[in-house]
């Protein structure tokens, strides 16, 4: 389980790198257009919201699991 939950977060870290990039790439091509500028850095800040959200979830049910572990019932 524990090797399942590394290799996720590995290739999460890897997709997020490549969107990085991509984002980058955009960004350089819409320099001249103010509103598509505008637009493509409102899309990065919502999906990084996005991002955060999902990592405290995730943090939550961990934590929840391993209280349920560690009860006995």
């Amino acid at each position: 389980m524990v090797l399942e939950l590394l290799s996720t977060i590995a290739l999460d870290g890897a997709g997020a790198k490549a969107k990085k990039n991509s984002d980058k790439k955009k960004l350089k091509e819409a320099e001249g257009d103010p509103e598509k500028y505008n637009q493509i850095v409102e899309d990065i800040e919502r999906r990084k919201k996005n991002g955060d959200k999902f990592v405290l979830y995730l943090c939550g049910i961990f934590l929840v699991y391993l209280i349920l572990v560690r009860v006995d019932w």
